[in-house]
């Protein structure tokens, strides 16, 4: 399989660490939109990243609809998401939050990045801004025990740990150290298993687009 998208991306990287906690080999190609955009259309017409080429040739495109095909894949006692209720929606609603955080941090770093000083409307900024850190703090309150064991992992943590890390880099007073206690803790322990450690996003930089450190927005 070849997966498509930088791991600044939080939407590439959650796929990145499903395919590894999976135990299934990839060939990763970094490219994004901003740089790479005849090619990521030649994979996705949409021009989006993160897709993933199946060894059949077919490509998925979609974060979302590439985790429930390799859920699939997996099968029931090993997929990310659990098969059974109430353990199923429990994994979805915490992922749900984190994407939902995640969108509102990626709506505000687009309004500073993407228009003129003088087209910046504060007020949508503080209202994403707000949104996500609702958001930030359900999370942490869910994660008062933070030291999930490697076996028990979910997708619930994959997709906390690559919106946190995304934040950290692009809205660092959003999530600055101690704010969120639960929540450092729950992405120490997890980016120190090699699945995590080996889809950080270091050195991955968009020269073309400096101000935006990365695909942040699924699509882009």
């Amino acid at each position: 399989m070849i997966l498509y998208g930088r791991y600044r991306s939080p939407f590439t990287r959650r796929v990145a660490i499903s395919l590894r906690l999976l135990g299934m080999e990839y060939e990763h190609r970094p490219l994004t939109a901003w740089t790479h955009l005849d090619d990521v259309r030649a994979v996705n017409p949409v021009g989006r990243i993160p897709a993933l080429q199946l060894d059949s040739g077919e490509v998925l495109f979609d974060s979302g609809a590439i985790l429930d095909y390799l859920d699939q894949i997996a099968g029931p006692e090993r997929g990310l998401v659990p098969p059974r209720e109430p353990e199923r929606h429990e994994v979805l609603k915490v992922a749900a939050c984190a994407m939902g955080a995640l969108e509102k941090i990626v709506a505000a770093l687009y309004e500073q990045t993407m228009h003129p000083p003088e087209k910046i409307h504060l007020p949508w900024i503080r209202h994403n801004e707000d949104q996500a850190t609702s958001a930030l703090a359900w999370l942490g309150a869910h994660y008062i025990s933070p030291a999930v064991p490697r076996d028990k992992i979910t997708q619930a943590e994959v997709t906390t740990v690559a919106m946190f890390d995304f934040a950290r880099i692009v809205n660092p007073q959003l999530v600055r150290e101690g704010r969120y206690a639960n929540l450092d803790a729950l992405i120490a322990h997890c980016d120190a298993f090699p699945e995590f450690a080996a889809t950080l996003p270091v050195g991955e930089a968009d020269k073309a687009n400096p101000a935006l450190p990365g695909s942040g927005q699924e699509g882009s």
